[in-house]
């Protein structure tokens, strides 16, 4: 039986990190597939995994626990119908795990394939901002979790990571949860946090909850020096593009590549050693695409 297991966590937790420290932490005899969900119209996080040789299929433009859900089952069938071990799956930040278990009621996928783990991405730094503005899917990410792992932990204090845990417990009395830094994180962490069960994740109530959120996405060859980047994104900090919940690219300076993130009004800029591509994309609410198109284009 192949096994599925999946990383979710709202918009801009850490999904992506988290998933490139699985995908070198496992046995390099299995054959692995990643499935990438992005909400929006491009994939930026394919861009990033891939060049590091793991094979990933893409699945864009909504989420696939809706708009994108027959795709999935396509691409999961087509999948299963190779020679792999393990499926990776991580899912757009506003992922409703009850729709995705209905995938697993096809018998052709239940015969050959199994929920082997679900681990939810807690972003320490939000978690408060999240669990009050976007508490549906939040919530039923947290709830329904095998594993919690709670990221950017290196900027809470010993006290607020004890209330974090505190308040995720109360959330879901049976998942592990792993508030040590990502860079304390051993091989063997990993494979233990994805190696788990995950019988309370089996019975999930049905959850309707509804997409309403704007995304845009663009490839763009445009040079952008840092502070130029870094203007732009002080302007998505002040509303000046609407509400912009998530953000992330790479972009051409002329010299170098930038890789940018951006989560509720923080950021962080660094230098891509690998991915040369400009590719960016944006998800918030009433985003004022133009604007932001013209920024980058």
């Amino acid at each position: 039986m192949v096994k599925f297991d999946i990383v979710s966590g709202f918009l801009g937790a850490g999904k992506t990190t988290l998933v490139k420290k699985i995908l070198h932490s496992l046995d390099t005899c299995e054959k692995i597939v990643l499935i990438e969900n992005d909400f929006g119209e491009v994939n930026v996080d394919r861009e990033i995994i891939e060049i590091e040789g793991f094979e990933v299929y893409e699945l864009s433009n909504g989420c696939v626990c809706c708009k994108l859900k027959g795709d999935f089952l396509l691409t999961l069938k087509h999948l299963l119908s190779q020679e792999i071990d393990r499926i990776i799956f991580e899912p757009s930040g506003i992922f409703i795990l009850s729709e995705i278990l209905d995938v697993f009621k096809d018998i052709e996928v239940s015969s050959k394939c199994f929920i082997n783990s679900v681990t939810t991405v807690v972003d320490a730094q939000n978690f408060t901002k999240h669990i009050q503005s976007y508490s549906g899917f939040f919530k039923s990410q947290i709830l329904h979790a095998s594993s919690l792992v709670i990221s950017k932990a290196q900027f809470l204090n010993d006290k607020e990571i004890y209330l974090l845990e505190h308040e995720l417990r109360t959330l879901n009395e049976t998942a592990h949860i792993i508030s040590k830094n990502w860079a304390e994180l051993s091989n063997q962490d990993i494979k233990d946090l994805i190696n788990g069960n995950s019988n309370s994740s089996l019975n999930v109530p049905k959850h309707f909850l509804n997409h309403n959120f704007d995304s845009m996405g663009l490839k763009t060859s445009r040079l952008l020096s840092l502070e130029q980047l870094e203007n732009i994104l002080g302007t998505c900090k002040k509303g000046g593009f609407g509400d912009v919940i998530r953000g992330k690219g790479i972009l051409n300076s002329g010299a170098k590549y930038f890789e940018f993130n951006y989560v509720d009004g923080q950021y962080s800029i660094m230098e891509s050693t690998d991915v040369e591509v400009g590719i960016i994309s944006f998800i918030g609410n009433n985003l004022q695409k133009e604007k932001l198109t013209a920024a980058f284009r």
